[in-house]
């Protein structure tokens, strides 16, 4: 009696992924489409270390090899996607990841789509052929794993933000360094007047901000904490948010910042060199023409 068979190609996509839901934390949610022909085949949603829902997606899109044949470098370059699927997956407002399953070792491997385009869009608008390379480091596996995940997830999820507060930062370079300057040394009982007061706390945000998605070391407390001292300071007296005083104590601070600041800029945008030679080649060389030597002496 002949019986249908199942295809061999619907087993490794049931069996990558099982490995893909073994090794994500077990609060996360995985939510399965019924259309798998777009390139998409499922929604992850991450879940705080709390268990509360944060409403943050991901897209998923699952591929798998009985056993990834990495080469001398230990990567591994994914070919066969159309550019179509490129297309659609860099047009998502939300991140889109690829999984590579290795089944016969059990091993999972990630990508981060949108990053691996910006650092090759010279060959992504081609609008050819376009692969994906895997290195072996990228393993999800572990804490380790769950962690560096996140690390790629937030920096695609906080792109457009990052884009934005670059644009603010580097519209406000100039009025930053007046301003850090002009509240030097005051007379530090001095109360920040209004205006003032929202300046400083819009480049507060933005400092802090760039800080994080660059990954740099910020001494700077909070607006808060800033606020909350600036009370236990004045006791029964205190009448303004914050001080000349409160200011004074961080503009060296905020000075060796900005350098710190443009210096990771140039590294980051060096490093999408040709997404931004193209998207915006202005901007681009306005950041690395910018002299460090002239913002290393404050």
């Amino acid at each position: 009696m002949k019986l249908p068979k199942r295809p061999k190609q619907h087993i490794s996509e049931a069996a990558s992924f099982k490995l893909f839901a073994s090794k994500i934390p077990e609060s996360w949610i995985i939510r399965e489409v019924t259309e798998r022909d777009y390139g998409i085949d499922c929604y992850l949603e991450l879940v705080n270390d709390d268990n509360e829902l944060t409403g943050e997606l991901v897209l998923i899109q699952l591929k798998s090899r009985q056993s990834i044949p990495w080469a001398k470098d230990n990567t591994y370059t994914l070919t066969g996607i159309d550019i179509s699927t490129s297309n659609y997956w860099y047009k998502f407002a939300v991140p889109v990841f690829i999984f590579l399953a290795d089944l016969e070792k059990e091993e999972v491997f990630m990508l981060s789509v949108d990053y691996w385009i910006k650092r090759n869009f010279f060959e992504f608008i081609q609008q050819s052929t376009f692969n994906y390379k895997f290195k072996k480091s990228s393993i999800f596996e572990g804490n380790h794993g769950v962690f560096a995940f996140k690390f790629d997830f937030y920096y695609e999820y906080y792109r457009q933000q990052f884009e934005n507060e670059l644009l603010f930062f580097l519209t406000n370079l100039l009025h930053f360094q007046d301003f850090q300057i002009d509240h030097y040394n005051r007379e530090s009982q001095l109360g920040i007047q209004g205006s003032d007061l929202i300046y400083f706390e819009a480049m507060h945000r933005n400092y802090k901000f760039l800080c994080i998605y660059l990954n740099l070391d910020n001494a700077i407390p909070s607006i808060q904490e800033l606020k909350k001292k600036s009370r236990e300071k004045f006791g029964h007296t205190y009448y303004y948010e914050l001080y000349e005083g409160d200011l004074t104590e961080w503009v060296e601070e905020f000075q060796k910042l900005t350098l710190q600041i443009i210096k990771g800029l140039k590294s980051f945008l060096h490093g999408e060199f040709s997404y931004w030679k193209i998207i915006n080649p202005t901007l681009y060389h306005y950041v690395t023409s910018i002299s460090e030597d002239e913002w290393a002496n404050g």
